[in-house]
């Protein structure tokens, strides 16, 4: 019941990851899927589901690409470029830890992407 669940959201995050690519947006919607994305890669990593962590890893590291861009067409935005571009590298690591079978150290990755998250939330989200 639990993988139908991450299952779920997994897909629908996909899914939503696809309208909100083809709009080029990054906005609250966006930032929603990012989120929820990474949620299910911190779960799947929990549980040692290693098809779900790498996907979801994979999916985060195209969408960190949109942020690294959003942040670049905006200008005076150097911290949003470097956080969004270490979001990147974290995901990689997710997928070659998983991919390595070590889930410890994915899930040290995670922490630290969830960090930097917080981190750029804290000097970009809007209220």
């Amino acid at each position: 019941m639990y993988k139908k669940r991450l299952f779920r959201l997994a897909l629908t995050s996909l899914l939503a990851t696809t309208a909100l690519t083809a709009s080029g947006a990054v906005d609250e919607d966006f930032m929603r899927t990012v989120e929820d994305t990474f949620k299910s890669a911190d779960a799947a990593i929990g549980i040692k589901d290693a098809k779900t962590a790498t996907a979801d890893a994979k999916e985060l590291e195209k969408l960190f690409k949109e942020v690294v861009d959003h942040y670049v067409k905006k200008g005076d935005a150097e911290d949003g470029v470097k956080m969004s571009q270490k979001s990147i590298d974290l995901s990689a690591r997710i997928v070659t830890t998983v991919a390595a079978k070590d889930f410890d150290s994915a899930a040290a990755a995670s922490a630290e992407l969830g960090r930097t998250c917080k981190a750029c939330h804290n000097v970009y989200k809007q209220d």
